[in-house]
């Protein structure tokens, strides 16, 4: 019986190698094709400029991760007051998702940066304006994802909460969140990936992110291809690390050979 079994176990193993080797092999291919019609960039442009274009990538990651941080402790007010407010604070907080998410992330960094220091009276520089506006969209689009994850927990958890005496805030805190939480988790990384990537349009408010650092040094050096083909395989690299952990916490995100 356990020859047999090791009889059926053994084509499979041989079948899945196959197309994994082919597969590897087809990259290796094409990387070194690529490696070969690209060898004639000016590299040496982007190895000077390194430390330059490393700290850029920091001011990106910062103010991707802060504006996440942010937008996520706001953004569970935001569900939480849609889902269980009174009438006057869920159709504001509907309001309010609902602008942020229908309006171009272009034109709330402007109207942050442009709008807010005439309301205030105060000069409001570039990297402050742009925590703030990432943190607005950041909130606006993780509401519905808190949202969507406080409605995946049963009905039945708060039931029996609230029969074992629990009310309230309890109730939310240690048992509804703590679940949502993990259900959205996937969601919540594919959301950093987009927060991210939105970063790249604050250079247009005179932040100096990974996006402008290029854009300086290739206005110094003009070297455009090896240039923003770094910037491609740096961005591309940095979502392929998300997503990779998006496919770890739910195989779902794989998709399909």
């Amino acid at each position: 019986m356990s020859g047999a079994r090791q009889s059926i176990r053994q084509p499979i193993q041989q079948s899945t190698r196959g197309p994994v080797s082919l597969r590897a092999g087809v990259w290796l291919a094409l990387a070194l094709i690529g490696a070969w019609l690209v060898r004639n960039f000016h590299w040496d442009v982007v190895w000077r400029a390194a430390p330059f274009l490393l700290r850029g990538l920091e001011v990106s990651w910062e103010l991707a991760i802060l504006s996440v941080l942010i937008g996520l402790l706001t953004g569970t007010l935001l569900a939480a007051a849609r889902l269980y407010g009174v009438v006057g604070i869920r159709h504001a907080a509907i309001a309010y998702i609902e602008l942020i998410r229908s309006t171009p992330q272009i034109m709330i960094i402007f109207w942050v940066y442009f709008g807010v220091p005439p309301l205030t009276g105060t000069v409001l520089n570039p990297w402050p304006a742009a925590l703030i506006a990432l943190s607005l969209i950041a909130s606006a689009y993780l509401a519905e994802v808190v949202r969507a994850g406080l409605l995946s927990v049963p009905a039945v958890h708060r039931e029996s909460a609230y029969a074992a005496g629990l009310r309230g805030a309890t109730i939310f805190l240690h048992i509804v969140l703590p679940q949502a939480l993990r259900n959205m988790l996937p969601a919540l990384i594919a959301h950093i990936i987009m927060i991210f990537k939105v970063t790249s349009l604050v250079y247009l408010i005179g932040v100096i992110d990974f996006f402008r650092a290029a854009m300086l040094v290739n206005n110094r050096d003009f070297a455009p291809y090896a240039i923003y083909l770094t910037v491609a395989l740096v961005y591309f690299g940095c979502n392929f690390v998300l997503s990779t952990l998006i496919r770890r916490f739910d195989p779902r995100y794989t998709l399909s050979a």
